[in-house]
């Protein structure tokens, strides 16, 4: 069974290897390779081209669209993307924070005003740079956090949490600004809402933000989530640099 999931880690990664490749790869006998290919085939979890090579098949496929059916936060979010494309006419999507990564589980393109964007569905980006990330990193526990984060980021997401929201001016896409807002199941953030527009574009940022934020509020009522208290720090305090020079609502990328 390990060497199983092995095989279709190793081509989930979008290469086409040879029994041969696959054996070195994994370090394990090249006869015990092929019993486990074999295996696979026959349930049709991979496929093997004219050349001889392996790639991952529709079996995988049918695992994967079966967990997105039962993952409910993705059912619960799709309409929401939709009506912020609607009112946006903009780019928005959804992601959840797998370690130190996002990883985009659904995604919603306007017509004609779709952006080349990095967050294709399955699309992983580094989670500190982006607003999904930071949306949902803000939320995590102390303890959790120190593994994501070190203490220089405290404040700022202290402030992601004090707003709701959080945003990146740039930081994943040259000229792309996205904002996100965290949504919440019974036991706790289960990912972030983001919508992606051109920086020097329209709508207006606190048109977005509202609509955004609306659009996570909506998602976690459905979910039967509650969005936590910012830690119970006081906004005044957490809106302040080291310096005690006030920050701009929006000055966090």
């Amino acid at each position: 069974m390990d060497r199983a999931v092995a095989v279709l880690l190793l081509l989930a990664k979008g290469t086409h290897l040879g029994v041969g490749e696959i054996a070195r790869s994994l370090a394990i006998p090249k006869s015990s390779a092929a019993n486990v290919l074999r295996a696979l085939v026959a349930r049709d979890f991979i496929t093997q081209d004219q050349d001889g090579h392996y790639c991952l098949g529709l079996g995988t496929f049918k695992i994967g669209a079966a967990y997105l059916r039962a993952m409910t936060p993705v059912a619960s979010v799709q309409p929401e993307l939709e009506a912020l494309g609607r009112e946006l006419a903009a780019t928005s999507h959804f992601a959840v924070l797998d370690g130190d990564e996002v990883v985009y589980l659904a995604k919603h393109d306007p017509p004609l005003r779709a952006l080349d964007l990095a967050s294709a569905v399955g699309a992983r980006l580094p989670a500190a740079t982006t607003a999904v990330g930071k949306a949902q990193l803000a939320f995590l526990s102390i303890h959790e956090g120190e593994s994501h984060f070190d203490a220089s980021r405290f404040v700022e997401f202290a402030r992601i949490r004090v707003l709701g929201y959080a945003v990146d001016d740039g930081g994943t896409a040259p000229g792309v600004a996205c904002v996100a807002a965290p949504v919440f199941s019974p036991i706790g953030c289960c990912g972030a809402i983001g919508v992606s527009t051109l920086m020097l574009g329209e709508p207006k940022r606190e048109l977005i933000i509202g609509a955004v934020a609306a659009a996570a509020a909506r998602t976690t009522l459905r979910l039967g989530g509650v969005q936590p208290h910012a830690n119970a720090v006081e906004r005044g305090h957490v809106l302040k640099s080291v310096n005690d020079t006030p920050l701009s609502g929006h000055a966090f990328a």
